[in-house]
């Protein structure tokens, strides 16, 4: 895992200046901490840190093929490397290393930007081809690993993170104003917007080619749900037991010491029973819980209950409100531009936690958007067309006054609020309400002058998912359409996003087994009674293949539990000394000067939590913008 640089100008005649890729370097220096490289090739830089993983003797970069025509900076780690090395020797192919970087380089010089296709792994990479002057940008297929990049108006230049884009003199740190609107609903920005102008994030699954001056960019890889496998159920769990298996094992390839993130849930203890099957010694464990008095989000005892089971070297770190609010500046820093996730502060503890042990983690990220994982959103789905059914003016002139009143409850006034929505927008509620925060009428409730007009032009963010949607029209099944939305938005512009930027603050290298290609492929060849369906209690059971293919190697008690996930007490952090900090950024100018909201009625919704209603997610969004605002000092 590392971090890389690049970049490369139009003019043929213009030299890198040698300082400004550097810099760059240095901005990357936690990602990569081990070694760093540059190489300079007339009108192209490229920068590379190294966390060494693998071949930790002769892996340097910048890489290149056998007469220095090719070279690369790559970021990830590819799994099948050994058998296509073994192809490419056979083809004549001299290796220098026994890196799985250059057998990139090998495959490019092969199949050229068709290389991604043969790739199995997580990966962003730069490749400079000097005969073709063309620099050729990747990332994996479900966006594991990001890249971003800035088309100015001299160079091209990209990176692993925004900090090293920064660098750039000619970049300017202007807010997107249509990103900011999308974050309020969504709580994360959508790729390829990013908060600052002119900041591009490639998507999942694209490459980027650019020569000549121009760029363009293409997608390579899309998930299919449209055809299923015809097998029956146990030949469908065997065939998800052995693929997973296989996917996980593979994942341990590496020189340095390896451990699992164990919630205690059922995704990360399918992971942890694998490696255990898989490892001669004890596998090192880790996992995080609130510690204060009134927390119910304590899920140690299953961590525990399963480190037990596998009799792994567990480890575990319990954190308070306090920690939490005194966590938040390193938080908004290394995530770069604002994602409201609260879930990411325990895991930036844990990930600190673990990288006193090992340098790389396994986790279960993944598991729920490939298998249905959240059932909840489907019942929700049911429950919203209930009250639907009742007349409108009865929703909203007595329901929705009725709730805002006396109930304060957050459920019922999203069913009212999607139940509002046109018949042609309902099929996609669920998915465009994940992690959903504000609703258009809320944003247009707080916004100032400066960002009403932007708003306007941007139009409902809704809107986004509507267009995800519409690729999905071709697949029978609701359930499938919802899928395809959550993997390829929510997964990789929040869960993944934040993964990687919580652990790689910490120089700790994250891999997710559920996530490599080959199997996701085949999930969503499933038929979906494979992986959700009723539970005979008006509910659902989710990831059905997942629960039979590990039963009775599983304890039961976590193998029949309700998820929880991580959630956090926003409402209740918003009392004590969040609220304090809460109120003097909303004194700053991300509220108060810079124009882009009403400050009054922000403030009043900090009001409005003391007194009983429940505005904790709405806060929280407000209050990482305004953190990340000045911490960047962003202009608008």
């Amino acid at each position: 895992m590392c971090g890389i640089n690049g970049i490369l100008y139009h003019d043929r005649e213009r030299r890198p200046d040698r300082g400004l890729i550097e810099a760059m370097n240095q901005a990357l220096v936690h990602r990569g901490p081990d070694d760093g490289g540059i190489h300079l090739d007339g009108h192209l830089a490229l920068g590379h840190r190294r966390l060494s993983i693998i071949d930790l003797a002769s892996g340097h970069q910048p890489m290149c093929n056998e007469d220095e025509t090719v070279w690369i900076t790559f970021n990830g780690e590819i799994y099948n490397y050994a058998e296509l090395r073994e192809e490419l020797i056979a083809k004549g192919h001299a290796f220098k290393t026994t890196s799985d970087t250059e057998v990139i380089v090998h495959l490019y010089e092969e199949t050229r930007e068709r290389c991604v296709e043969r790739l199995r792994g997580m990966f962003a990479f730069g490749i400079w081809d000097r005969g073709r002057d063309t620099l050729f940008l990747a990332r994996d297929r479900l966006g594991i690993k990001p890249l971003y990049y800035f088309p100015g108006k001299d160079a091209l230049a990209f990176s692993s993170e925004i900090r090293g884009l920064l660098q750039v003199p000619s970049l300017d740190r202007r807010l997107n104003r249509k990103a900011l609107h999308d974050y309020l609903t969504f709580r994360y920005t959508i790729a390829p917007e990013t908060m600052i102008e002119g900041v591009f994030k490639l998507p999942p699954g694209h490459i980027l080619l650019a020569r000549g001056g121009r760029f363009e960019v293409r997608q390579y890889w899309d998930l299919d749900f449209s055809e299923k496998l015809d097998l029956d159920e146990d030949e469908c769990i065997e065939e998800f037991q052995r693929r997973f298996t296989a996917c996980t094992k593979s994942h341990l390839v590496g020189e340095v010491p390896l451990g699992v993130l164990l919630s205690g849930g059922l995704d990360s203890s399918a992971v942890t029973a694998v490696v255990s099957e898989e490892t001669s010694q004890p596998v090192k464990t880790f996992s995080v819980a609130f510690a204060d008095d009134g927390d119910d989000y304590d899920e140690r005892a299953y961590a525990q209950l399963a480190a037990r089971c596998y009799r792994t070297d567990h480890h575990e770190i319990a954190i308070t409100h306090r920690d939490f609010v005194a966590g938040l500046g390193s938080y908004v820093s290394s995530m770069e531009e604002p994602m409201a996730d609260p879930a990411s502060i325990p895991l930036y503890y844990v990930s600190k936690l673990a990288r006193n042990h090992v340098t790389i983690i396994l986790s279960g990220e993944g598991s729920d958007e490939m298998l249905a994982g959240y059932g909840f959103d489907f019942r929700g789905f049911r429950r919203a067309g209930w009250v639907r059914r009742i007349p409108g003016p009865i929703r909203n002139a007595v329901l929705k006054p009725l709730n805002d009143a006396l109930l304060h409850s957050p459920r019922v006034g999203r069913y009212l609020e999607l139940s509002n929505l046109p018949p042609s927008h309902y099929p996609v509620v669920v998915p465009s309400y994940m992690g959903g925060v504000f609703s258009e009428d809320g944003k247009a409730a707080i916004y100032g002058q400066a960002m009403r007009a932007g708003a306007l032009r941007a139009g409902p963010s809704e809107q986004r998912v509507v267009d995800l949607y519409k690729k999905t029209t071709g697949y029978p099944e609701y359930v499938d359409q919802v899928l395809y939305v959550y993997t390829k938005q929510w997964l990789a512009d929040d869960l993944l996003l934040k993964a990687d930027k919580m652990t790689m603050a910490h120089s700790l290298e994250l891999r997710v087994p559920f996530l490599d290609h080959s199997l996701v492929e085949f999930v969503a060849r499933l038929p979906v009674h494979m992986k959700i369906r009723p539970n005979g209690n008006g509910g659902h059971l989710t990831k059905y293949v997942l629960r039979k293919a590990f039963a009775g190697r599983i304890p039961d008690e976590i193998l029949h539990r309700k998820k929880l996930g991580f959630p956090v007490p926003l409402k209740r952090l918003f009392g004590g000394e969040m609220g304090d900090l809460a109120r003097d950024v909303f004194e700053t100018r991300a509220v108060r000067e810079s124009g882009l909201f009403d400050a009054e009625r922000v403030s009043g919704l900090l009001r409005e939590n003391a007194n009983g209603h429940d505005h904790g997610h709405r806060l929280w969004a407000l209050l990482v913008f305004g953190l990340w605002y000045d911490l960047f000092k962003v202009t608008n």
